[in-house]
């Protein structure tokens, strides 16, 4: 209803889009091996949809609206909460004078419609090497308005994803102007959300393919 387009991400990408195209420096921990899946070939299993961020840009002139959802892997010691696969929405906003006010605005419209109730929301920053400035970007509870519960550990608030004003190497990297167009992107896990709609305890029940757990959602 914002005018987003959606596409799908890809499962099996390459180093330029993972790390290169998003000023990823040489020598970050992420292009490890230990820490990022990746073929004998050099290919690699992306850790997030960002991977698609580049060909975004590069897809037309702005302005650009577009959503990524795709699956994602990450190299994670399996609980209730960490899953080694799991599915993550990217947003992709580039135009003219836009600023931080329009990202925090959209984030809320969106969660307010999924959640279906007001929420507020506070940030802090955070370092992200494809955003500057970035942010961490949290939400009252919507299910205790701020009182305290199981699903926000009785803090009243949950930190629910990464996002930022997209970096001017990320936009250049792109073939777009900094100086002309700005723009910003966030990134969340689509399986987080549905467990806190949904009261899921376990994000394993996703890929365990339990009849009991699945035919919950028909």
């Amino acid at each position: 209803r914002m005018g987003f387009d959606c596409i799908d991400s890809r499962q099996i990408d390459d180093d330029y889009h993972m790390f290169g195209a998003l000023n990823f420096p040489e020598g970050h921990p992420a292009r490890d091996d230990y820490d990022t899946f990746m073929t004998q070939e050099g290919l690699i299993a992306p850790a997030h949809t960002s991977t698609m961020q580049n060909r975004v840009l590069r897809k037309g002139k702005p302005p650009i609206r577009t959503v990524i959802i795709g699956r994602v892997f990450r190299n994670e010691d399996l609980d209730a909460k960490h899953e080694h696969t799991l599915n993550q929405i990217e947003g992709v906003y580039v135009d003219k004078n836009i600023n931080v006010g329009h990202l925090l605005a959209t984030l809320q419209e969106f969660l307010q419609s999924y959640y279906k109730t007001d929420v507020k929301f506070r940030i802090q920053p955070a370092y992200f090497p494809f955003v500057e400035p970035g942010f961490e970007f949290a939400i009252s509870c919507p299910f205790c308005n701020e009182k305290g519960c199981m699903t926000c550990k009785y803090e009243g608030w949950i930190e629910l994803l990464g996002c930022g004003m997209i970096h001017p190497n990320v936009l250049l990297e792109g073939g777009i102007d900094p100086k002309e167009y700005s723009g910003f992107a966030w990134g969340l896990g689509l399986d987080r959300l549905v467990m806190m709609k949904h009261d899921i305890e376990d994000i394993r029940n996703f890929q365990a393919g339990k009849l009991e757990f699945l035919r919950q959602f028909k």
